[in-house]
């Protein structure tokens, strides 16, 4: 049996980040290879991993990424409160969300098995991640808009957005993800992606309430019932969080893009 030096560990460790006692067991077992040490580590994480597929997956966060390639956004779950909000589980998260992105790869079991940068796959990726953190972890969903994209997660982690505009949207571009991560009513980025029927209900209830009056002055009302509605419900026309005297569409206009699309996750809550 080959002697395992210090040296040796360290270097196994700063490959994996795992811990000491890990990285050591496996190099004995291995006998020195550090190569068949990485593949008997990830065996036994993946094994674990496996073990603990049952356990409820209740916490996550989700990840983000805006480029010029486009714009991505994953859920990823763990089961704590104190893993979701570690910088290596958000690290993880958004690093998932650049490989959608750059990959174009947006079905989860695809994904799984598609290489990341590091030359590892999404699936030995995440295996490398349990051993670290010792919780369940698991892949939800992702989504890939393609454009000039803008990201953003709120602080707790738990809502993410992302636009994707015609133009580079720099700073300005997340100041808007950052809009429609607290607007909790959002139906269309524009007033043609608005359901038809909920168009017509709320037209009819403006008809309703303005009942009685003349033909031309009901019309003129119910107009004006409805450029409200639209409003407070469709984003470009919906008054900017951080400054209401302007639209969002007027904010993205003045700093030179137009908004093409957008979506917003939110751990827990699909649809």
């Amino acid at each position: 049996m080959a002697e395992i030096s210090a040296k040796q560990v360290h270097a196994l460790r700063a490959k994996t980040d795992l811990a000491m006692m890990d990285c050591k067991k496996a190099l004995v077992e291995a006998d020195g290879d550090e190569a068949k040490a990485l593949e008997i580590l990830r065996k036994r994480f993946a094994d674990k991993m496996t073990e603990r597929a049952e356990r409820e997956t209740a916490n996550g966060r989700i990840g983000v990424y805006g480029g010029p390639e486009g714009a991505a956004m994953v859920e990823l779950r763990c089961e704590t409160d104190f893993v979701a909000t570690n910088s290596d589980f958000r690290s993880l998260a958004d690093s998932l969300a650049e490989h959608c992105v750059k990959s174009g790869i947006t079905d989860v079991e695809k994904f799984k098995t598609s290489k990341m940068a590091t030359g590892r796959t999404v699936q030995e990726t995440l295996v490398d991640a349990f051993g670290r953190m010792k919780e369940n972890l698991n892949l939800v969903r992702l989504v890939r808009l393609d454009g000039y994209g803008a990201s953003y997660v709120h602080h707790n982690g738990r809502i993410g957005t992302i636009i994707t505009a015609d133009k580079s949207p720099g700073d300005a571009g997340r100041g808007i993800c950052m809009h429609i991560a607290s607007t909790p009513t959002l139906l269309g980025r524009v007033r043609e992606d608005v359901d038809s029927k909920q168009v017509a209900e709320a037209r009819e209830r403006s008809m309703t309430e303005a009942k009685g009056k003349p033909e031309p002055i009901l019309n003129k009302i119910v107009e004006g019932k409805m450029d409200k509605w639209y409003g407070e419900r469709v984003l470009v026309e919906q008054p900017f969080v951080m400054d209401d005297k302007k639209t969002v569409g007027q904010f993205a206009k003045e700093n030179g893009f137009e908004i093409k699309s957008y979506l917003k996750f939110e751990v827990g809550v699909i649809g």
